[in-house]
């Protein structure tokens, strides 16, 4: 049996490629708040091709290996040391959980094929959740700059239980090091099981594995549903408990009890309202942790494990307790509902202006972490406003010597208006102006006044992004 699943492993390996990527890390505060620094850096991973309806040129890999990428190349153990070029098709924000898309461009795969000295043995995912403690595997991937893939041996020895933001992993003692992540864990049967993603540091032989129903769902979320991202059930919840159970008449403290709602999100969008408890998702019932009952068998999950397994746009059906009785209610899968401060995990996204000394950038879940580390009173200064639902703008580095400096302004500064109109984002800034012929007046959110003139911005006006300063 040892020496079956060996040689069932070797045969798979021929699916597993080096992703080789040059691109910007930049995610220090230094280059989040002054996008100018960075320079252009290369590193490896792994990834693999899936065997799936959507096209023959797909490659799964983790999110990080090609976060920021400028350019992507793979190379198969099938053609030698030749390269092929690829490209970015989705990738999951925040990393969570950790998988990104990727596809040979157009005339690769046909290159790759001529080239093999054998076909493609394309994976298949293990789609069954009934993965126990002891479950064999095999970790395939290019680690350490490796060459060749390399194969490592274990087991399934845990499991970890998501949240609202973070996912579900599996827990695993075959050695995962730098360079396997994006490869793929397959079980006796030659299924991918899971991708290998992370370490903990601090540990001995704890290595992670992002689980095979993730790739699934974000598979059928990009190339069906043009959304990449996970469905997420929009409010906050409570525990339940004993003396709440008795004043909602309910038998015993099952199910979680909502404490509120966000707008636009899957729950205010199925009509549940503060204060329902929720009891059940598609016929999995909870408890008062929310944890699913009846499958502890296998590991514990949880009402966010599951229902980030839920495809967008698919119905599903909730199990509330209201008004001393039970009632089913169903609405449409949804993704996360738009937060008041976004998140922009990508160098692409990261666009900025220069004007007067003052690089201008639109404030980011980022920029708030940063100004965290650095600076407690801006931190809390950006959080007064935190619930405007609007693009707003912050200042986050200023040039010495410039008009800006001179006037006294720093970072950390949210712009309000200009000119008496106030600011509604980037380009509406950037149109302001450009309208502008005359001495301007700038007022930030926190009153700070500056007066700038127009007609000395030497430098055409547009929009930068970091990508331009790599070197």
């Amino acid at each position: 049996m040892k020496s079956e699943f060996v040689e069932l492993t070797r045969k798979k390996m021929a699916a597993v490629v080096q992703i080789y990527v040059e691109g910007h890390i930049g995610e220090d505060v230094k280059c989040i708040l002054n996008p100018r620094l960075g320079d252009l850096e290369t590193w490896s991973g792994s990834g693999f091709f899936i065997k799936c309806p959507f096209g023959k040129d797909l490659i799964v890999t983790n999110a990080h290996v090609v976060k920021n990428a400028k350019s992507i190349e793979i190379m198969s153990m099938l053609t030698s040391e030749e390269r092929f070029e690829a490209e970015l098709v989705g990738i999951v924000r925040e990393e969570e959980p950790d998988i990104a898309i990727i596809k040979l461009k157009e005339g690769e795969l046909g290159r790759l094929k001529k080239s093999a000295v054998a076909d493609i043995p394309y994976l298949s995912l293990r789609m069954k959740n009934d993965i126990p403690r002891g479950t064999r595997l095999k970790a395939i991937g290019y680690p350490m700059g490796m060459s060749e893939p390399n194969i490592t041996g274990g087991e399934i020895t845990n499991f970890i239980s998501g949240d609202r933001q973070l996912a579900e992993k599996y827990v695993t003692d075959a050695a995962i090091n730098p360079g396997n992540s994006g490869g793929p864990a397959i079980d006796e049967e030659g299924n991918v099981i899971g991708m290998n993603t992370s370490i903990f540091q601090e540990a001995e032989n704890i290595g992670f594995i992002t689980p095979a129903n993730f790739i699934s769902i974000i598979l059928k979320n990009i190339f069906k549903n043009n959304a990449i991202c996970f469905a997420d059930l929009g409010g906050n919840f409570q525990r339940n408990s004993e003396v709440v159970a008795a004043q909602l008449s309910m038998k015993k403290s099952a199910g979680i009890i909502v404490s509120s709602l966000e707008k636009g999100g899957f729950l205010e969008q199925a009509g549940v309202i503060v204060g329902d408890v929720i009891i059940g998702v598609d016929g999995d019932s909870f408890d008062r942790h929310g944890i699913c009952l009846g499958k502890q068998y296998y590991h514990r999950r949880n009402i966010f494990d599951i229902f980030k397994l839920s495809p967008i746009g698919k119905v599903v059906e909730l199990t509330i307790w209201r008004d001393g009785k039970k009632k089913k209610i169903k609405a449409k899968a949804a993704g996360l509902p738009k937060r008041k401060i976004a998140s922009r995990p990508f160098i692409k996204e990261r666009h900025f202006l220069d004007l007067w000394g003052m690089t201008i950038q639109v404030l980011s879940f980022e920029i708030v972490e940063a100004f965290h580390l650095i600076d407690n009173q801006v931190f809390y200064q950006i959080l007064k406003n935190a619930d405007i639902q609007k693009e707003r703008l912050i200042v986050t580095h200023i040039q010495k010597g410039s008009s800006a400096d001179q006037q006294e302004w720093s970072i950390g500064e949210v712009l309000y208006s200009f000119e008496g109109t106030k600011i509604r984002g980037l380009l509406h800034l950037l149109k302001l102006v450009g309208k502008s012929k005359k001495v301007a007046k700038f007022v930030s959110e926190a009153g700070t006044i500056g007066y700038f003139d127009s007609k000395s911005l030497e430098e055409m006006l547009y929009v930068h992004n970091p990508s331009e300063y790599l070197s």
